[in-house]
């Protein structure tokens, strides 16, 4: 059934083509993209705040707008501890990845492997990681808006995927890195209004922020502090904050981080613009949070939770089933809502597709090839973008037929990824005897074990199933086998009874627990990014220790313990370090990461 209306498509059209029109802008200024380089990464000059920004949306899509809401429908508000975490890593990359990070010469962040271990095949095995990441990623949050429209709009998911995929490869072809990032400003703006409008809206409709608030709390989703160590635990505060903490150093070493990191103009701009991405990922992942808190006091004040009900079938579709019930007679509105969904998923694929192609053109073709035009190289540049997006598409119809959140969903399927490339990085900044064997030995066991802990909790039967929340009541659902109409109190004894049932069930389910390989298959996918990174630096670190390691430049280590201990004396700093010889003291200002300068094809 189409529960949109024909204004609805006009505000959905007009963010779509604001998107498109940036892309155009930025295409009538081509003078300014005559270099392969230019078109990639932009001219460096740009302002931290529109960077700032750009990089935020970039990792919060539609996963936030929909795959949030719905985990904290389903589990409760739990989640909201991994944005502390991620909100430790992000400040620690300040502080000691990306200034190293940006004194790098390179258009490439998997260049600098190359440079460190000197060996390409770690250049090649990390550039793979990275575009399988990107690809998963990008298949996902294409799938979110797509599965929404079809939802409550009646159209067909595979057209919302194609159309989708057009608008962003046009103005990602057209405009190029600089049109990717005032895109993202735009779709921001749009995304912003569309949340605080259900927010304010869908508390109002709950009875309150009191009535919302109760809800939530008797039902037991304001679940925030489970200290219970127990890792096959479907979440805790552990498994969430040092879970997150620890994947959230992931982000620093992509691609697209990069080119942001690269986009600003100083030290200063770059620290300026990694602040407020911390602060702002924050805020919006909160916002994200209580929206499930909003939407679960919505369908507890209506008396009818839509799942338990069968009304639908998806845990992803809660949202926009929510938005069409509080908007149906404010005009524009529901369209505003979806507008700023595709704002958030246009953002993120855009940011993609940017950094997979530079990673491709630098990464694979440039090293292996002969040197050729810049205008060659960024028709190959472009060709490479409309390849890695029907891959996305691809990994869209995948994910479409797997159950659960989104959240779930992705991080089980990246963690494999996400933890190896994460952890070669780290070996490589931090440990400075690691050579290419154990980058390499530690990478693929990393990739091999979570991979194989991942494919196990989705084919196992005997994985620990969690017992989802109390569910909202369905006393004023409409059903066709229901012939009498209950009263609050039959309600109230109903729903008791039921809740009796769930506490019951849960005993039982936790009194057997999964043995053997199940045991390990249901390990918290929580814990799956980090398990991969603690691998590569253990095993990465033993193994390089069976082969020498040629001389390393000091400027592409990081001193961990200057930087922990940095109120010690010099020289006491300088016989600790296990580094080799350096110069300068890093409370000085010119700190020891010197301009790597990598030699630059001819044209």
């Amino acid at each position: 059934m189409t529960f949109l209306k024909w204004e609805d498509y006009v505000v959905l059209t007009i963010a779509v083509i604001l998107s498109l029109g940036v892309g155009l802008f930025q295409s009538l200024r081509k003078r300014n993209m005559n270099t392969t380089k230019t078109f990639i990464m932009g001219d460096s000059k740009m302002s931290f705040l529109p960077v700032a920004i750009s990089l935020m949306v970039s990792y919060e899509s539609g996963i936030m707008m929909l795959g949030i809401p719905a985990e904290v429908y389903i589990y409760g508000m739990q989640w909201g501890i991994s944005y502390f975490g991620f909100f430790i890593a992000d400040m620690t990359c300040r502080q000691v990845f990306a200034p190293a990070i940006r004194k790098l010469e390179i258009t490439s962040i998997y260049e600098y492997l190359e440079l460190r271990f000197k060996s390409h095949g770690i250049r090649i095995f990390a550039t793979v990681l990275g575009m399988f990441y990107g690809i998963n990623y990008f298949g996902t949050v294409l799938f979110l808006p797509a599965i929404s429209l079809e939802a409550v709009g009646g159209i067909p998911t595979w057209i919302s995927i194609v159309v989708l995929q057009v608008v962003v490869l046009v103005y990602t072809l057209i405009g190029g890195f600089k049109a990717v990032i005032w895109s993202d400003v735009i779709q921001t703006m749009v995304m912003l209004i569309g949340i605080l409008a259900v927010l304010i809206k869908g508390t109002i409709a709950a009875g309150g922020v009191t009535a919302t608030w109760s809800a939530v709390y008797d039902t037991g989703r304001v679940n925030l502090f489970e200290f219970n160590p127990d890792p096959t635990l479907r979440q805790s505060f552990w498994s969430l904050l040092i879970g997150s903490s620890i994947r959230g150093f992931s982000t620093v070493f992509m691609q697209t981080t990069f080119l942001r990191i690269k986009a600003t103009p100083t030290l200063q701009s770059t620290s300026n613009m990694y602040l407020v991405t911390a602060f702002s990922l924050m805020m919006m992942s909160w916002l994200g949070v209580l929206e499930g808190a909003v939407m679960f006091g919505y369908y507890y004040n209506q008396g009818c939770d839509p799942l338990e009900s069968k009304q639908l079938d998806n845990q992803n579709q809660l949202m926009p089933a929510m938005v069409v019930d509080l908007f149906h007679d404010t005009p524009c509105m529901p369209g505003l809502f979806f507008a700023a969904l595709f704002s958030a998923s246009l953002s993120s694929m855009s940011s993609l597709l940017s950094s997979m192609s530079a990673m491709f053109w630098e990464d694979i073709v440039k090293p292996h090839t002969k040197p050729m035009s810049e205008r060659r190289g960024i028709i190959i540049t472009q060709i490479s973008m409309f390849m890695f997006g029907v891959l996305g598409c691809s990994v869209a119809f995948v994910v479409s037929e797997l159950e659960g959140p989104v959240t779930r969903i992705f991080n089980v399927m990246s963690s494999s990824v996400t933890g190896a490339m994460t952890g070669v990085f780290l070996l490589a900044f931090l440990v400075p005897w690691a050579n290419s064997l154990g980058a390499i030995v530690g990478g693929l066991s990393s990739v091999l074990f979570v991979g194989w802990i991942s494919v196990g909790k989705f084919v196992s039967t005997g994985v620990r199933v969690h017992p989802k929340l109390e569910p909202a009541p369905m006393y004023n659902c409409p059903s066709s086998n229901i012939s009498i109409q209950m009263n609050s109190t039959n309600f109230d004894s109903i729903s008791s009874s039921l809740y009796l049932t769930n506490i019951t069930a849960s005993s039982v389910e936790t009194e057997s627990l999964p043995q053997g390989l199940d045991a390990l298959y249901s390990l918290s996918y929580m814990w799956l990014g980090a398990l991969g990174v603690l691998i590569v630096v253990l095993v990465g670190a033993l193994v390089s220790r069976l082969k020498d390691q040629p001389p390393v430049d000091p400027d592409l280590l990081i001193p961990v313990f200057d930087l922990v201990c940095c109120c010690l004396p010099k020289w006491a700093r300088k016989r600790c370090r296990c580094l080799p010889e350096l110069d300068t003291d890093l409370n000085e200002e010119e700190k020891p990461f010197n301009e790597i300068r990598t030699k630059e094809q001819s044209v």
